[in-house]
């Protein structure tokens, strides 16, 4: 054990310091607490020595084990619980939207509930099997929602590989997800004009419409305020926090659109002017676009979706057909009429070609402008 005793003077006396090189070779200093006076004799002086190079072996030997302990704290990897509750959650939390935040956050219950609360590092392929098999069989979930959260799931472990408290993200790839099949069902051209015929002078047409025209999302039509509607310039400004992917973007308002934004403008107005009282302190500005049917105040994600499912029973389309399916249905019917690809992605709010093109046909030409009006 390398260390060396060296004396120091501290006012009338001299108190001996061991000097030694730690693990990253850098130089320590240690006092042993142990001195002798100025004008000691020899064997004091000795003894002295003595005492701290006993003292330094001990102060050596607590150095370096303290270190060892700090390092296996440190190299332990956390409760998937905690690792989520103090790390992932508050970083998800700022730099998502709240849906998506409460998305994966269903997810890592449902991976709490049936693997259980363990170290991060000893989640592995067959535990994710066991998710898999639970979802599907017991819970009776269907292959796409798994595949859901398989990804919320992948991306919370990728997070804590490239933040160090993982060596190695155990569900990397593409292989943990069910085989299922990509292309999203969209209306056919008989069944949406079905739709729309059966809709036309309703509430619900009108929000259906407007689904179909622009491909936005229920939850970003929901939140819709007058103060993202541009007249001048015909064009909604979807801000990042109401969208999926908290990124915003601009959604072109062609002539069909644009009517029906008009539509529930003129809507607004006749309630304004009908019912002050519930609009005192109101502007216009900080109204939502989608009116409530009876009332006053927002059409809300319940409503839609119960008018929309009692009308596709009523006419007889088939139950696969969601409320989601018209924005797979803008894309589609769009690319089939010459719109570009490129173009189609921007207006859908996609991150890249890529995920557009996984589930529509590729076709080119014409502007973001002349592909929103294509319909």
């Amino acid at each position: 054990m390398d260390f060396s005793i060296y004396p120091l003077q501290r006012y009338d006396k001299n108190r001996l310091y061991i000097f030694f090189e730690d693990e990253n070779g850098d130089r320590i200093r240690r006092s042993t607490g142990v001195s002798y006076p100025k004008g000691a004799s020899k064997k004091k002086r000795e003894q002295a020595h003595k005492q701290a190079e006993e003292k330094g072996i001990e102060l050596v030997l607590d150095h370096f084990k303290n270190h060892r302990q700090h390092q296996q704290e440190k190299e332990k990897a956390p409760l998937f619980s905690t690792y989520l509750d103090e790390y992932y959650l508050p970083d998800l939390r700022s730099s998502r939207a709240e849906s998506t935040y409460d998305r994966y956050k269903l997810a890592f219950n449902h991976l709490l509930r049936i693997c259980g609360d363990l170290p991060l590092d000893e989640y592995d392929r067959q535990l994710i099997s066991k998710y898999k098999l639970y979802r599907l069989n017991k819970d009776q979930v269907e292959k796409t929602t798994i595949d859901l959260e398989l990804r919320s799931i992948k991306a919370c472990f990728s997070w804590a590989e490239d933040y160090d408290f993982l060596i190695k993200n155990p569900y990397e790839g593409k292989d943990i997800l069910y085989n299922t099949k990509k292309t999203k069902r969209a209306f056919t051209n008989t069944e949406i004009q079905k739709l729309l015929k059966h809709t036309e002078g309703k509430l619900i047409g009108l929000v259906i419409r407007l689904g179909y025209f622009t491909g936005m999302r229920i939850g970003e039509m929901n939140q819709l305020k007058w103060n993202m509607i541009n007249f001048e310039e015909r064009y909604i400004d979807i801000p990042p926090e109401i969208t999926k992917t908290d990124k915003g973007r601009l959604v072109p308002l062609e002539k069909k659109p644009f009517n029906i934004i008009k539509i529930f403008e003129l809507t607004l107005n006749k309630k304004m002017k009908k019912a002050p009282k519930y609009y005192k302190g109101k502007t216009k500005n900080s109204c939502y676009v989608l009116p409530k049917e009876r009332g006053h105040g927002q059409y809300s994600l319940r409503s839609i979706q119960q008018k929309f499912r009692r009308t596709m029973r009523k006419i007889g389309l088939p139950d696969e057909l969601k409320f989601h399916c018209l924005r797979h249905s803008f894309a589609t019917h769009t690319l089939e009429k010459g719109g570009e690809m490129y173009a189609v992605s921007k207006l859908m709010g996609h991150s890249s070609t890529k995920v557009t093109s996984e589930f529509y046909d590729h076709t080119d030409s014409l502007s973001f402008r002349e592909t929103a009006g294509l319909l």
